[in-house]
C-alpha cells in the first residue's frame, strides 16, 4: 500500500529513539480507540492513544467525515447505547454548538484530555512492531512524528489495534487474512474489475462557476460503468449541495487517482451532461478519498464470527458487546456499492473474536476482528466500534490487574465476573438482561410518590401526526385480558378503517407477531375524534402489543409529545428516508435527531395497564425490554420532589448505590455534525438527593447532586447499617416527570 511505502521511507532518517512506556498502547484515534482508552484508563491502566492524524475521530473526524450513526437501521426503537458512546455523543452535543467536523474533533479531544491516565499522541505513524523471540508477544513498537522529527520506542504490556484496516496488526505479522469475496467463483471477476470511490462535498456560489478540466485528467467519465454514472446523477437529483459518493467500476482498469476520478466526473456534469444548467453555480468544495476495502486485514482469534451468527442472533457465553449495526453486503449489480440490511435483532460479539490467537497481548476493535467478510463490512458502524473498544480496553486492563491473558479471561467460570463488572459500568454485554445476583434491592419493599396513569396522557402536548394510510400504534400490556382501546385520530374524509390487534414477535417484542383480533370501524364524521375499538380478548403474554390501522384513504394519529417509554407510533418505512433495507418490518418510527422521547397516540386501555409501577425498579432492566421496565411519576412541576423509597424488612449494610436514569433510548445521532440546542436528553434527571435511614430511625442526607449529565451514577458509602433509602427527584433536563429504570444497592 502507498501508506506503507511512505512509512518505510521514514526509516532512512537517522532519528534517535526516545523511550516511551504505558500499560496499554492503542493505535487508532477513532470512536473505537477513544472508547478503548476511556474504558482502560477508568479501570486504572495508563494508556497511550496514538493516531497518524492531527485530530481525533478517524472516519468520523475532519479527514473522514463519515456518519456517526445510521437512521433506523435497527428493529428496536429503543436502540441507543447508554455507556461510553452515550457519553461521547453528549459531550459532542454540548461542545460542538457550531455543528462542524472540526468542532466534533475538538469535543472528542476534550473527552480524552479530562482523563489523567490517557496520553494522546496525535500525528504519529507506526513504523515497526517488534515481536518477542517466541513470536507470541509484541514487545514494543516504533512511532514517528515526521513533521516534528520525533521518534519513540514504545513499550507496553498490551497493544490494541483500533485502526481502520488493521495496519498495526499487519506490521506485527499477526496471523490473519485479507478480505476475500465470500463466493470464491466470483473472485476472478472481482479481481479483474477495478472498484474505487471517493466522497466529494459540493457547494454553491452566488455567481456561475466555470470548470475547465485540466490536461492531466486522462480518464473519461463516460468510460465508467452505467450503474456508477447513474448513481452519481441520482445522488445529485436528490440534493445538489452536500456530500456525494463518486464510484469507478470498470473491468481491466487500474485504480484511478482520487482527484482524477473526482474531476473526471465533475467535467462531465459541468460540461457535457443534461445537468449543466442546474450545476452552473456549483463547485467542488472538498475531496475525501475512501479507503480501499479489498485489502483490509482480518485477524484470526479463537472464534470466527459469521453472518449466520448475527442473522440468527446466536448467544455466546463470553459475549462482551452487543451490535445493532445492519449487515452490509455488496450490491450484486454494482459491487462498489454497499447495501445495508437491517437484522431482526441485535447480535452478540464474543471476547474470543477480539484477541489474536497467536499474539497473546494483541487485541482488536474494528472491522479487522476475527470474523467473516460480511461481518467485517458491517463493523465500521461507530456505535458498534465504541462497544468493541470498551470491551477490549477493559479486558486489557483486567488482564494486567489480574495477571491473566485475555484467552484465560474468556473462559467459562472467569468471564462471568468481567461481564458483571461491565454491566455495572452500564456497558451492555448480551442481548438478554444480565442477572445481578448481588443487588439487594429485590429484597426491599418499594413505594413511590406518584405513578403514571392513563389520565396522564391527557396532560401531553398534542400535535397532528403525519398523514398516512397505514400505521402501527405500539403500547405495553401487563394485564391478562384487553377489553378495549381508544385513541384520538383526525379524518379529512369519511372512510372505513381496518384495525388489527397484534402481539409482539417472540424473537423481537418490538416487531409485530401474531394477530389476536381484527375489527372494521366506519368513520362517519371528519375532523378530530376519539375512536374506541372493542376486543374482549385474552392476553397470553405480557409485553408490547400493536394496533395496525389501515385505510384506503388518508388519516392522522393525534400524537402526544414526550410520551412515556413503550408508547409510540410507527409509519410505513417506504415513506421515510432510511439508510437500510428491512425485510422484517414494514413500519418504523419517524427519525428524530433531538434527544427527546418518542411521540405516541393519546391512548387509553381497559383495563388500565400497570407498566410504570415502582416495582419495576427491583428488576435487572436498565433499558426497555419486552416491557418498558421503568418507574415513571405523574406529571409534575417539581414544586415538591417526586421520590422513591426502598425499605428492607431487616437492616442491611450499604456500600454502594447505583442509579440508572432514562437517557432517551430512541433518538438518532445526526449523520453529520449538527448544532442541537438541547445538550442532554430531557428525560434525564438533573438534580436529586439521596437519604438513608438508620436502624434507630434517623434520616441522613448523604448526597445532593446538581446538574447531573450521566444516565448512570454510582455513590460509594462508608458501609452504614440502614433500614431504608430514599431518592428525591428535584428536577430533570426538561421533562415534566421523573423516570428511573433501575436502582441497585450492594453491601
Amino acid at each position: 500500500m502507498v501508506t506503507n511505502l511512505i512509512l518505510n521511507n521514514f526509516k532512512c532518517f537517522d532519528l534517535k529513539n526516545k523511550p516511551s512506556r504505558s500499560d496499554i498502547f492503542i493505535f487508532g484515534g477513532g470512536i473505537g480507540g477513544i472508547s478503548a482508552a476511556l474504558a482502560a484508563a477508568r479501570d486504572g491502566a495508563r494508556v497511550c492513544l496514538v493516531d497518524p492524524s492531527k485530530d481525533l475521530g478517524g472516519f468520523n473526524g475532519e479527514d473522514g467525515q463519515f456518519p456517526m450513526d445510521y437512521t433506523s437501521s435497527c428493529n428496536d426503537p429503543y436502540f441507543r447505547e447508554s455507556g461510553i458512546f452515550e457519553e461521547i455523543i453528549c459531550v459532542i452535543r454540548e461542545e460542538n454548538k457550531e455543528g462542524t467536523f472540526c468542532g466534533q474533533s475538538r469535543a472528542l479531544y476534550s473527552i480524552i484530555s479530562r482523563e489523567p491516565n490517557i496520553t494522546p499522541m496525535l500525528g504519529f505513524n507506526c513504523l515497526d512492531v517488534a515481536i518477542s523471540p517466541s513470536n507470541d508477544r509484541i514487545e514494543s513498537c516504533t512511532i514517528i512524528n515526521h513533521s516534528r522529527s520525533i521518534q519513540y520506542l514504545h513499550r507496553a504490556q498490551y497493544f490494541i489495534d483500533c485502526s481502520d484496516t488493521g495496519e498495526f496488526s499487519k506490521l506485527g505479522n499477526a496471523p490473519g487474512e485479507y478480505r476475500n469475496p465470500v463466493n470464491l467463483e466470483k473472485a476472478k471477476t472481482e479481481y479483474e474489475c477495478c472498484k474505487f470511490s471517493v466522497v466529494v462535498e459540493i457547494d454553491s456560489s452566488s455567481t456561475p462557476s466555470i470548470f475547465k478540466c485540466p490536461d492531466w485528467v486522462k480518464m473519461r467519465w463516460e468510460e465508467n460503468s452505467s450503474d456508477a454514472r447513474i448513481a452519481f446523477v441520482k445522488s445529485l437529483e436528490k440534493k445538489l449541495c452536500g456530500f456525494h459518493l463518486i464510484e469507478w467500476d470498470k473491468v481491466n482498469s487500474s485504480y484511478p487517482n482520487p482527484n482524477e476520478l473526482c474531476w473526471s466526473a465533475w467535467d462531465f456534469i459541468k460540461n457535457r451532461s443534461p445537468m449543466q444548467e442546474l450545476s452552473k453555480n456549483l463547485f467542488i468544495k472538498r475531496i475525501i478519498p475512501k479507503t480501499r476495502t479489498e485489502g483490509t486485514f482480518r485477524g484470526i482469534g479463537d472464534y470466527l464470527l459469521t453472518e449466520e451468527d448475527a442473522t440468527l442472533g446466536k448467544s455466546f457465553y463470553d459475549s462482551v458487546a452487543v451490535a445493532r449495526c445492519p449487515i452490509s453486503k455488496r450490491n450484486k449489480q454494482r459491487a462498489a456499492e454497499i447495501i445495508k440490511l437491517a437484522l431482526p435483532q441485535s447480535f452478540e460479539i464474543p471476547l474470543r473474536c477480539l484477541y489474536s490467537k497467536k499474539i497473546k497481548n494483541l487485541l482488536w476493535a474494528g472491522p479487522h476482528i476475527s470474523c467473516d467478510e460480511i461481518i467485517s463490512l458491517s463493523l465500521a458502524h461507530p456505535p458498534t466500534l465504541s462497544q468493541l473498544g470498551c470491551a477490549v480496553g477493559y479486558c486489557a486492563s483486567k488482564s494486567i490487574s489480574k495477571s491473566r491473558q485475555p484467552r484465560t479471561l474468556a473462559k467459562e467460570g472467569r468471564i462471568e465476573e468481567l461481564k458483571k463488572d461491565w454491566e455495572k459500568k452500564n456497558h451492555r454485554t448480551q442481548r438478554k438482561t444480565f442477572k445481578d445476583e448481588d443487588n439487594l434491592i429485590p429484597l426491599a419493599k418499594v413505594s413511590a410518590s406518584t405513578t403514571w396513569q392513563n389520565k396522564d396522557f391527557h396532560e401531553l402536548v398534542t400535535e397532528t401526526g403525519r398523514e398516512t394510510d397505514a400505521c402501527l400504534v405500539q403500547f405495553p400490556i401487563t394485564s391478562d385480558s384487553l377489553e378495549s382501546v381508544s385513541l384520538l385520530m383526525k379524518f379529512s374524509e369519511i372512510q372505513k378503517i381496518d384495525v388489527r390487534l397484534l402481539e409482539g414477535s417472540p424473537q423481537n417484542p418490538n416487531i409485530p407477531g401474531s394477530c389476536l383480533q381484527t375489527d372494521i370501524l366506519e368513520i362517519k364524521e371528519t375532523g378530530d375524534q376519539r375512536i374506541t375499538i372493542s376486543f374482549e380478548t385474552d392476553i397470553a403474554t405480557n409485553g408490547y402489543h400493536f394496533l395496525e390501522i389501515r385505510s384506503d384513504k388518508k388519516f392522522c394519529i393525534v400524537e402526544g409529545k414526550n410520551s412515556p417509554v413503550g408508547h409510540l407510533v410507527q409509519y410505513p418505512r417506504k415513506n421515510l428516508p432510511l439508510d437500510a433495507e428491512n425485510p422484517y418490518s414494514e413500519y418504523c418510527v419517524k427519525t428524530d435527531y433531538s434527544p427527546l422521547p418518542h411521540r405516541s397516540a393519546i391512548i387509553e386501555t381497559w383495563p388500565e395497564q400497570k407498566a410504570y409501577n415502582p416495582i419495576e425498579l427491583t428488576t435487572d432492566n436498565s433499558r426497555p425490554g419486552h416491557l418498558p421496565g421503568l418507574w415513571i411519576s405523574q406529571t409534575s412541576k417539581f414544586k415538591y420532589p417526586e421520590f422513591i423509597e426502598f425499605q428492607w424488612p431487616s437492616p442491611i449494610t450499604a456500600a454502594r448505590i447505583d442509579i440508572f436514569f432514562d437517557p432517551c433510548f430512541g433518538y438518532h445521532t445526526p449523520p453529520q455534525p449538527h448544532g442541537i440546542a438541547q445538550d442532554y436528553a430531557n428525560s434525564l434527571v438533573k438534580d436529586y438527593k439521596i437519604y438513608i435511614t438508620s436502624i434507630e430511625g434517623k434520616t441522613k442526607l448523604i448526597e445532593h447532586i446538581k446538574d447531573n449529565s450521566s444516565p448512570h451514577r454510582f455513590h460509594l458509602l462508608d458501609s452504614p447499617i440502614i433500614q431504608s433509602i430514599e431518592i428525591e427527584i428535584l428536577s430533570t433536563h426538561g421533562l415534566d416527570r421523573a423516570q428511573i429504570f433501575r436502582v441497585a444497592v450492594y453491601d
